[in-house]
């Protein structure tokens, strides 16, 4: 019953975490990956794209490649991101890539994930995708990160970052939990031997 309660609670992990991450992940179609290679020059760029409201939800992936021995914030790199269509602005965020424990020695560089962007195209045609660095407190003063680039893939009909699996995985966890819990107070305790008196040997 032990291990079937331990099962129970793999099964729930499974199904509400790494299924969810894997329909978000292999879900909609490329349309475009943006290279914003400049960004290292300038510390700012924009990129021009053509979506359309079927392409409807848009989720865009960053990924930052950092320069060899790069010269980083200590914590993270903040990036401003602003998507605009002709009628004004949709999103303007920070998005942060990680810095923490990476040493860029001169080996390779290191390649950093940050968070996704999901919106929806509400005019055809061509959209704006500005990113320019973010200074904040605690960078150790480092006005311009040493990256390599930073490329945006723009991912169309994307599964919208919901998980429909929450409770079921919920479930899974309170039985398992409840199996293991119920077998430890199942298990037979053996008698104290007495070392004196009527019951000692």
């Amino acid at each position: 019953m032990k291990k079937l309660g331990f099962l129970f609670i793999l099964i729930g992990l499974v199904v509400g975490i790494l299924l969810p991450l894997a329909q978000v992940k292999l879900s909609g179609t490329e349309i475009v990956t943006l290279s914003f290679a400049d960004f290292r020059d300038e510390g700012t760029e924009t990129q021009n794209l053509l979506i359309r409201k079927e392409d409807n939800p848009v989720r865009i992936n960053f990924r930052a490649r950092y320069k060899v021995g790069a010269q980083l914030p200590p914590v993270k790199l903040p990036i401003t991101v602003k998507i605009s269509d002709a009628d004004g602005t949709l999103i303007g965020t920070i998005i942060s890539f990680k810095t923490d424990g990476f040493e860029t020695g001169p080996e390779q560089p290191k390649v950093a994930g940050s968070q996704s962007l999901v919106f929806d195209v509400q005019n055809d045609g061509l959209h704006r995708i500005s990113m320019a660095f973010a200074p904040q407190p605690g960078n150790s003063n480092i006005l311009r990160p040493d990256v390599e680039e930073i490329t945006a893939k723009v991912i169309a009909n994307a599964s919208e970052q919901e998980n429909p699996y929450r409770i079921p995985a919920a479930v899974l966890g309170i039985l398992g939990f409840y199996l293991i819990v119920r077998s430890r107070r199942g298990q037979k305790r053996e008698p104290k031997k007495h070392r004196w008196g009527r019951g000692g040997s």
